[in-house]
Parts: C-alpha cells; structure tokens; sequence
C-alpha cells in the first residue's frame, strides 16, 4: 500500500514537471521578426544594365524625380552606370521653366478632378480635400452614381465621407488631426488611381462601413440638394468613435509620404495587403526614404520579406529537454508493471 502511495506520488510530480516544462516551452517559443538584407537583394537580383534602364525610361517620361532617385541607388550600391552622361541629360531637360509650367498645369488638374499620378497633380487633389472641396466633389459623383442606379465605389464613399469628418476634427484639434486627414487623402488616391490591392482593400471597406453610414446619408440627401446639403448628409453619417483603426492606417500612410513623397506613398500602397505589410513598409520608408519606391520597383514585393528568429535559444532548448525527459519518466511509471 505505502509502495502503491509513493509510485502515485512520483507519477504526479513528474507529469507536473512535463506540464511545467511544456509552458516554459511556450514562454521561450518567442519569435523576432528582422527584415531581410535590400541592399543585399539589391545586389543578387539587379544588374548595371537593370538599373540603367529604369533611368532612361525615366528621363524618356520626363519623370526627372524618379530618374534621380534610381541614381542615388545606383551610386549608395556602387552600380557602373554613366554617371555624367545621365545628370548632364536631366540639367538640360528639366529646366526651371518646363518645372513651373508642367507643376502649375498639373496641380490645377488635380485639385479640379481629383485623380493625377505625378507629383503636383498629387499635391493639389490633397490640396483639396484639405478644403473640403475634394471630398465632397468625390462624394458627390458616387451619389450622382447611386441615383443613376450605377455601381458606387464604398471605398472612395467611406474615404470621402471620413475625409469631411476628420476636416472638421482637424480644425477643431488645431491642426492635430492633420497626419490622419492626409493619410486618408492619399488612400483614396491610391483608390482612384487602382493602386490598392483588392485583399487591403476589402479590409478598408469593412472599417469604412462602421465610420459612415451610407444609408443614413443617402436618406438625409434626399431631404435636399446642393453641395451644401450633401456636406450636412455626411456629417450626421459620420461616426467619429469608430474613426481610430482607419487613423491609425492613415497615419502610417502620412509617415511613408513624410518619408519618401506624396507620389510615391501612392505608389507604395500597391505593395500592401494586410495592416503587417503596411507597418513593415512605414519602418522600410523610414530606413530608405526617397529611395524607397525604387527599391520596391526594382525588387517587388520581397522587399518586405522579413526573417524570424528565436529571441531565447539557450532557454528554449532547456525547456524542450526538460520537457522530454519529464514527460520519458512519466511515461515509464505509467507503463511500469
């Protein structure tokens, strides 16, 4: 009897001892995520030539911003490209002149009709949902559509309607809610413009149909016309307390733009599928800056690989032998005759 007592005691410390050590298998089973090496991408998957074409199609398209950055790469990564020929065929093309007439014309473009892919164009659709004047044109025309009984666009209708919400905010804070605001603005660009995957994109709708209320504002529109009444529509739609997800995604966004530019965030967000992607390119952008949306055309999407390794190694395989040799003995007093 007293031999049966002290065989079912052993038999359950050593199952606590394997329980216990399987925990702390769990404790130490703790992964740091590390991006992967770009410069060394860089140098295995590009070549002189590679690169040398990216900036003459750039200085072909007159995207002299773009030609500069893919020089800067080429020069920071030790690439043999003619130097002198390239920089001496940009000073003679880009001229002061040509810069003011084409940024003036583009930024007009913009700020009237909201979509553009160059630089200027970019700034003045921002330009303009800063004044109110964007969002509400943008979500004029998905309500002009609604009422013709033609497909709306929910993302740009959530944009615009959280854009006319966080205008408000953004004077009311003095300015504080400014980064979110102009996040938002550029992801309804990148909408425009089809330069946002379709998984991020369903994610986006989903936010944006707990911060506006299409219903309730197409109700309220009803109840009468103009700009004005369609401003007071989205208003009573909006719901600021549900806001703070897609801020924080718009933040992001606006600290890629700081990083890099405008055209370039816009650009970039075609490389985002999950909330992960966007905090990993937000800490690329950081790292790379103006460089950051030619390292993600000339290596893709891998330029946000990352690679996980365990923080606690040593920790880890003391509790995996630990493990087996407590769960070995506890075994063996099950199976003992």
């Amino acid at each position: 009897m007293r031999k049966s007592i002290i065989k079912d005691l052993l038999l359950f410390l050593s199952f606590s001892a394997f329980v216990l050590s399987l925990i702390s298998v769990f404790e130490h089973w703790d992964y740091q995520e590390t991006f992967v090496d770009i410069e060394k991408q860089l140098k295995a998957q590009v070549s002189n030539a590679d690169i040398a074409k990216e900036i003459d199609a750039s200085i072909l398209n007159s995207d002299f911003e773009d030609a500069r950055m893919y020089l800067d790469i080429a020069k920071s990564n030790g690439y043999k490209v003619n130097y002198q020929k390239y920089y001496s065929l940009i000073q003679a093309r880009d001229t002061d002149f040509n810069r003011l007439k084409t940024q003036v014309t583009n930024f007009a473009d913009g700020f009237i009709s909201g979509e553009s892919s160059n630089l200027s164009g970019i700034a003045g659709s921002v330009t303009a949902d800063f004044t109110v004047v964007g969002d509400t044109r943008d979500l004029y025309k998905e309500y002009t559509k609604y009422q013709q009984g033609k497909p709306v666009n929910e993302l740009i209708v959530a944009l615009s309607g959280t854009g006319i919400g966080l205008t408000a905010l953004t004077i009311g804070s003095l300015g504080s809610a400014a980064p979110a605001k102009a996040g938002t603005s550029i992801i309804k660009l990148a909408a425009k413009t089809q330069k946002i995957t379709l998984r991020f994109q369903k994610y986006l709708v989903k936010l944006g149909r707990n911060i506006f209320d299409w219903p309730v504002f197409t109700r309220i529109a009803k109840q009468g016309k103009g700009l004005k009444n369609l401003r007071r529509a989205a208003k009573q739609a909006y719901h600021p307390e549900a806001v703070k997800p897609l801020q924080e995604i718009a933040k992001s966004v606006n600290t890629i733009r700081k990083s890099s530019s405008i055209t370039d965030a816009v650009h970039l967000l075609k490389y985002v599928e999950t909330t992960d992607d966007l905090r990993r390119l937000e800490k690329v952008s950081l790292k790379y800056g103006s460089k950051t949306k030619g390292l993600f055309k000339l290596l893709g999407k891998t330029a946000l690989g990352t690679v996980r390794v365990l923080r606690r190694t040593t920790g880890l395989v003391l509790s995996i032998l630990s493990s087996f040799f407590s769960g070995l003995f506890t075994l063996s007093f099950l199976f003992r005759k």
